[in-house]
């Protein structure tokens, strides 16, 4: 339900482009689920970091590492 919505109202990003700040990271969170988490990253380059919600910690700004990259389903920027 998240990838159709973020279809409709966003624009994808080929998986193999460099990443910007800004950009919406669409996660499954285990291999062949829905994708069902969200995520914005703030800071691109050799330390990347995204933004995101957890219910029982609230916002967090958490680094972007491999088992998080891993996880990502697709990428998207506004229009």
């Amino acid at each position: 339900m998240l990838l159709t919505a973020a279809l409709r109202h966003l624009t994808p990003i080929d998986r193999n482009a460099g990443m910007k700040p800004g950009e919406v990271l669409l996660f499954r969170m285990r291999a062949r689920a829905v994708a069902k988490h969200l995520g914005i990253l703030s800071q691109a380059g050799e330390a990347p970091r995204f933004i995101h919600a957890y219910n029982a910690h609230g916002v967090i700004d958490s680094p972007l590492t491999t088992p998080w990259q891993t996880r990502i389903a697709a990428r998207f920027r506004f229009p």
